[in-house]
């Protein structure tokens, strides 16, 4: 599974590279715009949100996930992606006008009718970079979404700078399609695979139908609030509610995206070999929530800073709805792996049943909670999302054989280091007299003490994700003069490794480049065990 192993490297070097340019754009765009212009512009891209669900018929992921793909069959889902995008696109110049009268929001109208023609460049794009992704390419696709990326933000911040206004954002969200199209080309110059073509139509149809539904009922889950709350209270709330939304988001940017980005094509890759999937899961599980869960609790204790830093002084109104909704997005957790580790267990079908039943509940509770207000809206995720992720559970743990005895055990590690790093917030916290409006400086110290914590507790608690820290350590170890030797090797003890064993830290010709030792080794985020044994020599003897 090394290919598995470089693709999650390639994937979290491409989410925080992009996340940097997406913090640029935060930053300009907050404090030249205001939150009615923001919150038109989030109301326009909601509606693109949407109609992602019916963007690629769920092409794409009938590529990543066919065992046998025959060239046929590629021209074919190109056919279908076409076909798709040139309905989405002429239904959005015809309806554009609807959408700005729904949320009374005339503005809209021009911000859809400029975003639509998107749809018919990712129609050619993206056929590519599922092909990429099949073959675990993602060091090239790394650098087509990146390249993307960059265009597109420097694109909006150019806009924004100049005076377009939310109009900014629609011209950056049109560069992206068109800039990945001409990236995913020039990675792969396989023109031969854009050609009309229908064979096995009725196979990628069925998969398509399941799995379009599912995107469909994803993006109409998140984007109601944003039609719903417009609606009711404008676009001023609307901006308030996204820019919340965005800060809360940052943890998921950082390890939920790169992680779920990898897990279909892992996932289907493991599946393909016919062995079960559950154990993959429970690790994917067990070590995206060590990061994921103390991210969260950093930003609920930290919001003041954050929002201060991120958005300005004017945004503080959000501060309270940042905090709910990372209270809240703690729970959402099992979501992103559900759909991959379905779609690869031969249960797409089990998606949209899943959707099917949750959506009507969960968006009525929305729609009520919309009427509100923002923060109403906010408090509402703490009742939807239990509903989301029970229901989508109870598929995935009958596919996977998986009991919820063996769920809990695996996330046992991750709730104590979760609890660990909080510890050096609350006591920053605590000594600026119990209030959480710290300076940016102490929010540095409490987050640096908290790591520390953390740390502690990754090694106490056994947590699986302590082996691969323990091994990078070694491989450090290597490249530092010999008085940090000893240091190095009783920190590498302390997290569960054995330094008598695999001390081979050299190769022929040299030492491994820190550039290879890491790639190799933090790919391994996915594989590693959720069992942990009792004791510590247990761990080191392994």
């Amino acid at each position: 599974m090394a290919s598995v192993r470089r693709a999650v490297v390639a994937v979290y070097f491409e989410k925080y590279a992009t996340l940097i340019l997406n913090f640029a754009t935060l930053y300009v765009s907050s404090r030249l715009l205001t939150p009615n212009e923001i919150g038109a512009a989030f109301l326009g891209a909601s509606l693109v949100a949407l109609a992602e669900g019916l963007r690629d018929f769920g092409v794409t992921n009938y590529i990543v996930s066919a065992e046998n793909l025959s060239k046929q069959e590629i021209r074919t889902s190109f056919t279908m992606m076409l076909a798709v995008a040139i309905v989405l696109t002429t239904a959005f110049l015809a309806t554009a006008g609807l959408y700005a009268e729904f949320t009374h929001e005339p503005r809209l109208e021009n911000f859809v009718r400029t975003v639509a023609f998107g749809y018919l460049f990712s129609s050619i794009g993206s056929p590519i970079v599922a092909l990429l992704r099949r073959d675990l390419k993602f060091w090239s696709i790394a650098a087509i979404n990146l390249g993307s990326a960059l265009v597109g933000n420097i694109t909006t911040i150019a806009l924004v700078m100049m005076g377009f206004g939310y109009m900014s954002f629609a011209w950056g969200s049109l560069s992206y399609p068109l800039s990945t199209f001409l990236f995913a080309i020039l990675m792969r110059p396989d023109l031969s695979i854009f050609r009309i073509e229908f064979a096995k139509w009725r196979e990628i149809l069925a998969f398509g139908g399941f799995n379009t539904a599912t995107g469909l009922l994803t993006s109409l889950g998140a984007v109601i609030p944003a039609f719903v709350l417009g609606r009711a209270s404008g676009s001023t709330d609307v901006g308030l509610y996204s820019r919340g939304q965005q800060v809360t988001e940052m943890p998921s940017r950082l390890v939920i995206s790169a992680i779920s980005a990898v897990a279909l094509p892992g996932f289907a890759a493991h599946a393909r070999t016919g062995r079960p999937l559950k154990d993959p899961y429970l690790k994917a599980a067990a070590n995206l929530t060590a990061f994921h869960w103390p991210g969260l609790a950093m930003v609920i204790l930290f919001a003041h800073p954050l929002v201060h830093t991120l958005l300005g002084p004017q945004w503080e109104t959000s501060i309270p709805l940042v905090q709910v909704m990372a209270a809240a997005t703690m729970l959402y957790f099992p979501v992103p792996l559900m759909f991959p580790a379905l779609v690869a267990a031969g249960g797409i079908r089990d998606t949209a049943k899943a959707w099917i039943i949750s959506l009507p509940i969960t968006s009525l509770i929305m729609i009520l909670a919309a009427q509100h207000g923002p923060f109403v809206l906010a408090l509402s995720i703490f009742a939807t999302t239990p509903i989301q992720v029970g229901v989508g559970l109870c598929f995935l743990m009958r596919r996977l054989k998986l009991s919820v005895g063996e769920y809990l055990r695996a996330l046992v590690p991750s709730v104590a280091a979760t609890l660990a790093a909080t510890l050096g917030p609350v006591v920053v916290i605590g000594l600026n007299g119990l209030d959480m409006n710290v300076s940016i400086l102490q929010a540095v110290l409490g987050g640096g003490l908290g790591g520390l914590f953390w740390f502690l507790a990754m090694g106490w608690s056994r947590h699986p994700f302590a082996g691969e820290l323990a091994y990078l350590l070694g491989r450090v170890q290597a490249l530092t003069p010999a008085s940090l030797h000893a240091p190095l090797a009783a920190i590498r003890r302390f997290l569960g490794e054995n330094t008598g064993q695999g001390q081979a830290l050299e190769r022929p010709g040299g030492v491994q480049s820190v550039r290879s030792l890491v790639k190799g080794r933090i790919g391994r985020l996915i594989e590693r065990s959720p069992e942990w044994p009792t004791s510590r020599e247990g761990r080191g003897n392994r």
